[in-house]
């Protein structure tokens, strides 16, 4: 049980790390409801399944290629600054008569498929992503080489505490969704993708002053 304990720990950190999710699925949770967001985070989560999938087939090459070759945190930081700035050029464009943003009032009855899809994608660009689970099976793979399936148990330890915290964010946001306006959920919305785009543009020059 003590060999599981540190899964429990890096599902805190993965819960927890700052990036695109970590806004955008609070920003969900405001602004199209408690299932928009959780099926968002299952999304979320198939992609970490393929980021874990990839790692274990092919962990130290990889990791040699993505911090070698800036040509990734590029791509990554590309793709990140493309989904905000669409996003943002989207909030805009609905801009009503008054001057105020469209808001999506539908939250009841969501595309679930859709906000999935959105939380495989959103996460599947984030090549930091991939390291963390890279560096979690170069550094903890080796230790459970006697009993192989002990390490798809230390993912999915990891998974369930990142999904159960998440789910626990998804909740304390629909507390403060009642109090929200829909000028300030506009606004919310707006600074989420903001976030994502300096993330995108920061990781542009990292990579071409590498």
């Amino acid at each position: 049980m003590t060999d599981f304990l540190p899964a429990i720990f890096l599902g805190i950190i993965l819960a927890f790390t700052i990036g695109p999710v970590f806004f955008t699925i609070l920003e969900i949770s405001v602004s199209k409801g408690f299932k928009a967001a959780v099926f968002f985070n299952i999304g979320v989560v198939f992609s970490e399944i393929v980021f874990f999938a990839i790692a274990y087939a092919s962990t130290s090459s990889l990791l040699e290629s993505i911090q070698e070759n800036p040509s990734w945190k590029i791509l990554g930081g590309v793709l990140l600054s493309f989904y905000a700035g669409i996003t943002l050029l989207g909030i805009y464009q609905n801009k009503t008569e008054e001057g105020l943003y469209s808001f999506d009032t539908g939250s009841e009855s969501p595309n679930l498929i859709k906000n999935m899809v959105r939380g495989f994608l959103l996460n599947i660009i984030n090549f930091a992503v991939l390291v963390f689970w890279i560096l979690i099976v170069a550094n903890y793979g080796p230790g459970f080489q006697d009993t192989e399936y002990k390490m798809f148990l230390f993912f999915l330890t990891i998974v369930g505490t990142y999904f159960s915290i998440d789910l626990g964010k998804i909740y304390l946001a629909q507390q403060l969704k009642s109090s929200l306006t829909r000028a300030v959920i506009t606004k919310i919305k707006i600074v989420v993708n903001s976030v994502i785009l300096i993330i995108g543009i920061v990781l542009i020059f990292k990579g071409f002053f590498e």
